[in-house]
């Protein structure tokens, strides 16, 4: 799960479907004879084909293949964002599924599920939706990254006031989560906030045009 406050997660999920179209020895997920392919449901309008263009040309891949090898879909409600999952179990027979990406995973739900009263019913659902990601994830033998929204927390005496939405839910069923934030001089920080085999830490990175750089 990657969180953020600034869109950064943006360009790291953009960074992350470019890098998963390497060869394997160079840090990447694709085979020799077996390419691999990134599906991406976008739910707030966020893919940027340029951008993949601009970060592709960067790694030294051709960009009309990275962009071939990525399938966008469009959701427009928290019900379509869910049945787009079915869709990518169809659509990816026979394709070697390297990266699921959710961008953002809470937005619908957020939107849809005003109230405590309403909080509840929200949580199942999303609950559900996890867990068929998971799913399609084990099926694939493919990463998922799911980009989530934060909120202030005006009540919070020290320390950064932004917390990660979709509580515990969210929390329990990513295996590493990951909240970027800005630093001085226009670079950024990544700080692993939860994983299951390595301790928290923090990198330090930049967004550029050939896209993010340490």
């Amino acid at each position: 799960t990657i969180s953020s406050m600034n869109g950064h997660e943006r360009e790291f999920s953009h960074q992350r479907a470019v890098n998963t179209m390497l060869p394997l020895k160079e840090g990447g997920l694709s085979e020799e004879g077996n390419p691999s392919h990134v599906f991406i449901i976008d739910t707030e309008d966020t893919f940027r084909p340029e951008r993949i263009r601009e970060m592709a040309a960067a790694k030294g891949l051709n960009p009309d293949v990275v962009l071939s090898r990525c399938h966008v879909a469009r959701a427009y409600n928290s019900a379509h964002q869910m049945l787009l999952v079915d869709e990518v179990k169809r659509a990816a027979s026979g394709l070697n599924v390297k990266m699921i990406v959710v961008d953002s995973v809470i937005g619908h739900f957020r939107a849809e599920f005003v109230g405590r009263g309403m909080l509840a019913p929200r949580q199942q659902k999303l609950n559900r939706h996890l867990k068929e990601l998971k799913q399609l994830a084990d099926v694939n033998n493919a990463v998922v990254l799911i980009c989530n929204q934060v909120m202030s927390k005006p009540d919070a005496m020290w320390g950064d006031p932004t917390r990660a939405v979709g509580g515990h839910i969210i929390s329990h069923a990513s295996a590493f989560r990951i909240y970027l934030r800005k630093a001085k001089a226009g670079r950024r920080i990544a700080r692993l906030v939860d994983s299951p085999n390595l301790p928290e830490g923090e990198a330090v990175f930049s967004v550029t045009g050939d896209g993010i750089t340490d």
